[in-house]
C-alpha cells in the first residue's frame, strides 16, 4: 500500500493494489452501503478503532471520579511525579 501526500491538504492518497475483480467486488460492497470506495474502507476503519478500543476498568473510572471532583495529586513536574513513583527521571530501560 502506498501513500501520496499533499501538501496543500490534511489529506493522504492510498494506493491499493487489488487485480479487476478484487476492485469490483470491493465497489459493489461500498455501492450496497451507498458509499464510495474511499467512504467504505474509511468506514471500516473507524469500525474497527471503535470496536477494539478498550473502556476503562472499575479502577480507572474511580480514579477519573476522584480527579473530576477535584481530589487526587497533582505535580509540579514529571520529575516530581517519578520521584513520587520511586523511579530515578533518569533511569534507563534494559531492553536488548
Amino acid at each position: 500500500m502506498a501513500t501520496q501526500q499533499h501538501h496543500h491538504s490534511h489529506k493522504v492518497r492510498v494506493v491499493i493494489e487489488c487485480s479487476l475483480d478484487e476492485r469490483a467486488r470491493i465497489k459493489m460492497l461500498a455501492a450496497r452501503n451507498h458509499m464510495t470506495i474511499s467512504e467504505y474502507f474509511l468506514s471500516k476503519a473507524n469500525d474497527e478503532i471503535a470496536h477494539k478500543s478498550k473502556k476503562p476498568n472499575k479502577e480507572t473510572l474511580a480514579a477519573m471520579k476522584e480527579l473530576d471532583e477535584g481530589r487526587g495529586i497533582e505535580y509540579a513536574s514529571m520529575d516530581d511525579f517519578w520521584a513520587d513513583m520511586g523511579v530515578k527521571p533518569s533511569a534507563k530501560s534494559k531492553t536488548k
